[in-house]
This record gives C-alpha cells, sequence and structure tokens, in this order.
C-alpha cells in the first residue's frame, strides 16, 4: 500500500456522551494525539455545537484534533435528549479505537466533576 493511500485511510469510532461531558471527551481525546486543546478550541467546539441536530445529516459540527495524529470529530446534540452523538474519526489502529471507545462509553456512563 503506498504511503497516500495509508495517509488517507480512516475509520470512525461513534457513540453518545452525556452532554456535560463534551469538554472531558475533547481534552481526554485531544491527549490521545499530544494536542494541547486551549480555549480557543473549546469556544469553537462550544458555538459549533450549540447550532447542531443529530436528527438532520447537515447539522453536525467537526472539529480537527491534530497532534501526533488527526482525529476529527463530529458532535450533534439529540434535541430533548442530555446526551450528545459523537463520531470519532481517526487512523484505523485497533489500540486507538479501543482507547476511544474506552473513553466514550466513561463519558456516556459517569457524570465528569472537573
Amino acid at each position: 500500500m503506498s504511503d497516500s493511500v495509508k495517509a488517507s485511510a480512516s475509520t470512525s469510532t461513534a457513540s453518545w456522551v452525556l452532554t456535560t461531558n463534551i469538554r472531558p471527551l475533547v481534552e481526554s481525546l485531544a491527549a490521545l494525539v499530544e494536542y494541547e486543546a486551549d480555549y480557543w478550541d473549546w469556544d469553537a467546539i462550544e458555538a459549533g455545537l450549540s447550532v447542531t441536530d443529530a436528527e438532520d445529516r447537515q447539522g453536525w459540527y467537526d472539529y480537527p484534533l491534530t497532534g501526533t495524529t488527526t482525529l476529527r470529530i463530529a458532535l450533534a446534540n439529540n434535541p430533548g435528549s442530555i446526551v450528545t452523538t459523537v463520531r470519532v474519526h481517526h487512523p484505523p489502529d485497533q489500540l486507538m479505537t479501543a482507547r476511544i471507545e474506552t473513553i466514550m462509553s466513561m463519558l456516556s456512563r459517569y457524570r465528569v466533576i472537573a
């Protein structure tokens, strides 16, 4: 497989998390790729997420986290719910997939208090 094909290959991991856990989600995913998420990132994500709707195919907000590799996070609120649907597009790596699944699983079950 050529380097250009490898570079374009990606997979995605999808789930939902409690909406109150979006910031811990972003910070945890950023840490996976050694990206320093800051207030600029959070302001952009918060503003973008505020106008999303998971029931609308065009109603999602995408945000890249670029560190040692790039994760592209797609987020959408679920109207009338306390959860946000999340898709993380990432390189096809079993360890990365397992880590992302673990983060999302924890943040769908427990409210993080920081």
